[in-house]
């Protein structure tokens, strides 16, 4: 049986979270320094309420499930929601791979959930990378509705030069090769790892820039503009690139900055977050394309065996031999508004309502 509880200051660095952990099929967006540093941040954002779902063995105490949950209000309504805040490609719960030997009956933990989480319209965790009809059983009566994108992920080999050879076609190889000689005719192209802290610092204000220059004139925001969230990934990148959890590649040209990318590591997988290129300057050797080529090689040069670039269906990730991840949203509705507020957020996927409206279920 289950003990189910909710927390506003969770320890994501206890040895029981990370236990946990360790004991659970999840990706990066869940490992403890993620968790972490998204909580620092959330205690920044107005507005919202931390409320993380714990459940424990109810004999032993032990902590078997975890779910980061935040509280708001919108034109009325109480929506609980994963805490993602439009930083997390992954959203999914922390569950201990034996936890369905705990769960009871359907009824019993609904009636938990509903006391424990107290009265809500709906519960939402977007960016699923998974459709599994097992975490329905976390909550009777949800559903999963499958996102209109997907992620993107490479499955690499040891060696770059057939990995490369097998994953990308003749002609392509062919093209970014007479890009990288051309600009290497030009000038110098270093790529390096950052691990110093001040290092690290103005390289992201390189990145801040040269992304909103890319990112000016495509929908949706571009949350490195967004001050709390770009404080969060440069302390995260600060904090963690010595231990190796983030990475922050700096590339320059001719001893100037000229591209910056950033993701972070679990395992064998490399979670390719976001780049940025001075377009302006080295836009005529397709430099995102060589430059993502370049960290796929030390990728693979330190034994990964997975480069996921993540959310998004842009063009270039179809280059280097990826194959799609379909992503859902679970949506459990509570009341009438809740029921609503879901009609209203499939709608609005199709631009069927106002954009004010539109906001109140993003």
């Amino acid at each position: 049986m289950l003990e189910l509880s909710v927390s506003s200051d969770f320890d994501y660095e206890s040895a029981e979270y990370k236990a946990l952990f360790d004991n659970a099929d999840v990706t990066a967006f869940q490992h403890p320094a993620w968790q972490s540093a998204m909580q620092a941040h959330l205690r920044s954002v107005s507005g919202i309420k931390e409320c993380t779902l714990l459940m424990r063995c109810k004999k032993s105490g032990m902590l078997v499930a975890l779910v980061p949950l935040i509280s708001r209000k919108k034109m009325g309504a109480t929506i609980l929601e994963y805490a993602n805040l439009g930083l997390v490609d992954y959203a999914m719960p922390t569950l201990h791979n034996d936890i369905f030997q705990w769960i009871p009956d359907t009824k019993t933990l609904s009636e938990q959930l509903y006391k424990t989480l107290g009265s809500y319209d709906v519960l939402r965790i977007k960016h699923m990378p998974i459709d599994n009809p097992l975490i329905l059983k976390l909550f009777p009566n949800s559903v999963m509705e499958r996102a209109d994108f997907s992620a993107h992920a490479a499955k690499v080999g040891p060696d770059y030069d057939l990995w490369r050879q097998e994953a990308i076609s003749k002609s392509e190889r062919k093209h970014r090769d007479k890009k990288r000689r051309a600009m290497m005719r030009a000038g110098e192209w270093q790529m390096k790892r950052l691990h110093d802290p001040l290092e690290i610092r103005i390289a992201f204000e390189y990145l801040r820039v040269f992304h909103k220059a890319r990112y000016a004139d495509r929908p949706g925001e571009d949350m490195m503009q967004d001050q709390g969230a770009f404080q969060f990934y440069v302390d995260l990148a600060c904090k963690q690139a010595e231990s190796g959890f983030a990475r922050i590649y700096q590339f320059t040209f001719d001893d100037k900055i000229v591209a910056v990318q950033f993701g972070i590591v679990q395992e064998e997988r490399y979670f390719y977050l976001m780049m940025g290129v001075d377009y302006d300057r080295m836009g005529r050797w397709s430099p995102g394309l060589l430059m993502t080529e370049d960290i796929f090689r030390d990728c693979i040069k330190d034994g990964m065996s997975v480069v996921d670039l993540t959310v998004g269906d842009e063009p270039y990730k179809q280059k280097f031999g990826t194959k799609p991840i379909p992503i859902y949203t679970l949506w459990h509705t509570h009341s009438m508004l809740g029921q609503m507020g879901r009609t209203v957020a499939d709608m609005a996927q199709k631009r069927y309502v106002p954009e004010r409206v539109r906001r109140w279920v993003s």
